[in-house]
């Protein structure tokens, strides 16, 4: 069975191209476009791995990571932020309250899939 990956940006460019990435290389690739689109699909299927991005409308991706780790249910759930560079307070705060990896956008998609197998032990 492939792992789920919850790729959640605000920017539609972005999660089609994650999408497509990781797709190609056999991952199965859920969307949302902010994150409260991104907890509603949690509730409905946990994925494996979250990728989501800092500044997002209607709820940052900081308070997306903030409600998934308090639940018993997702707290597990391994999470990359994409960042923007400038955004180094928002990056302490995501660090503190559960966030494994930073990329820095713009990404390479080739290193963000080599970043995703390597959390998924691929």
């Amino acid at each position: 069975m492939p792992k789920k990956i919850l790729a959640v940006d605000d920017d539609v460019a972005i999660v089609r191209m994650i999408e497509f990435k990781l797709k190609a290389a056999g991952l199965e690739v859920i969307c949302a476009f902010n994150g409260q689109e991104a907890l509603d699909k949690i509730a409905g299927d946990k994925p494996d791995l979250l990728i989501t991005d800092i500044n997002m409308p209607q709820m940052t991706g900081i308070e997306l990571v903030r409600q998934l780790k308090k639940s018993v249910q997702t707290r597990d759930i391994p999470v990359i932020i994409l960042t923007a560079r400038g955004e180094d307070e928002q990056r302490e705060e995501a660090m503190q309250i559960g966030a494994n990896v930073f990329v820095n956008k713009p990404f390479s998609p080739g290193k963000l899939l080599e970043i995703v197998q390597g959390m998924m032990g691929e």
